[in-house]
């Protein structure tokens, strides 16, 4: 394994463990937490980034009026954001639980 490879490994490791400190700022104090932090909020992270992206870059919202984006589009963006909060609520509540 080269200098590179090893570097790209840990850099991706850093990247796969960061990723869900973005999302919900909490930090755990046990293996067992960080092991429910990552193994739970990976997964929420990766399904949220492709929710988001799957409803906002639908054709159905691209072949639409730029008025009718803004009259739905909020709507269906606060509803976005209240199933990312339920679910970082969730993994918070998991990782809390753990310790």
């Amino acid at each position: 394994m080269t200098l590179r490879n090893a570097l790209v490994i840990i850099g991706g490791v850093a990247f796969l463990v960061c990723w869900p400190v973005l999302y919900f700022p909490l930090m755990p104090h046990s293996v067992t937490g960080w092991a429910l932090f990552v193994g739970l909020g990976l997964p929420v992270c990766m399904m949220l980034e492709w929710l988001g992206e799957a409803v906002l870059g639908s054709r159905f919202f691209a072949r639409r009026s730029s008025t009718f984006r803004i009259v739905v589009g909020v709507p269906v963006c606060i509803a976005l954001v209240a199933v990312g909060m339920i679910c970082a609520w969730f993994v918070r509540a998991a990782v809390l639980a753990a310790g």
